[in-house]
């Protein structure tokens, strides 16, 4: 035999055992990699072998019942700690009007956490809605019902000019200790107001700001002859305003509807 015959011969079988190797090694990954998956899916993931079994509230909750909101829960937690559903959670949990946000987070091994944030109503708006802290419009049952908020009316889509206008004209009548009960924008963009004392007042359409810097300016010398509040101010006038009296204290029985 040939030297270049035995080099020949000698590097066939090399070459053989090295693929032969590799196909083995691809061979034992893949049966791992098969009983990985049917291990995970009949075992790991089955929710009678790692079931939820802690549900964790937090929030102030004082509009949101805690014991109300987790029974709305129940459902969507009944799954394992790998199959559950977390926006399925939040979902569920955004279903209560009064949530304004909430968030939803798994604890190894057996714990969802859901954290909620209320609404915060500052002002009803229209019928049947109020407004939050963050200026969203939301409604929730009995909203008329719910005392000790001023009532901003007008067009929805001009939800966020009446707070802004709202929340100008109440620090403007800081110093008079008034407040106003309730603030209106029409269709026609006259606004309007009831302030706490029964006085109702007429902005109209053109510069309420200055019209009623205007009041404000003279309020202490109106109350000077007079024991009651005026019943009507009209501003709705170039260089002046006018006011009627009451004659007594009955004359504000109709000034407060919703």
């Amino acid at each position: 035999m040939s030297n270049y015959q035995r080099i020949a011969h000698a590097n066939r079988y090399p070459a053989s055992r090295g693929f032969s190797s590799g196909m083995l090694t691809i061979l034992v990954l893949f049966a791992v990699s098969v009983a990985g998956t049917v291990w995970v899916s009949m075992g790991i993931v089955a929710r009678e072998q790692w079931p939820i079994r802690w549900l964790e509230l937090n929030g102030d909750f004082n509009r949101v019942s805690a014991d109300q909101l987790r029974g709305s829960l129940a459902a969507a937690v009944k799954a394992s700690f790998f199959t559950i559903d977390l926006q399925n959670v939040r979902t569920a949990a955004q279903r209560n009007a009064w949530v304004a946000s909430v968030g939803v987070q798994k604890r190894w091994p057996d714990t969802v956490i859901v954290s909620v944030e209320e609404h915060e109503p500052i002002a009803h708006w229209n019928s049947g809605h109020l407004i939050s802290s963050t200026g969203q419009v939301f409604a929730v049952p009995d909203a008329d019902a719910i005392q000790g908020l001023p009532w901003l009316q007008g067009p929805d889509d001009r939800v966020e000019q009446v707070l802004r206008n709202w929340s100008q004209f109440d620090a403007m009548m800081d110093s008079a200790e008034l407040e106003i009960d309730q603030l209106t924008l029409d269709q026609r963009g006259a606004w309007s107001m009831r302030l706490n004392t029964g006085t109702r007042v007429q902005l109209g359409r053109d510069q309420p700001v200055e019209r009623l810097q205007r009041l404000m300016s003279s309020w202490g010398i109106l109350l000077i002859e007079h024991a009651l509040p005026p019943v009507l101010v009209d501003l709705r006038y170039s260089n002046g305003f006018a006011v009627h009296w009451p004659k007594d204290a009955t004359d504000f029985a109709g000034n407060y509807p919703k």
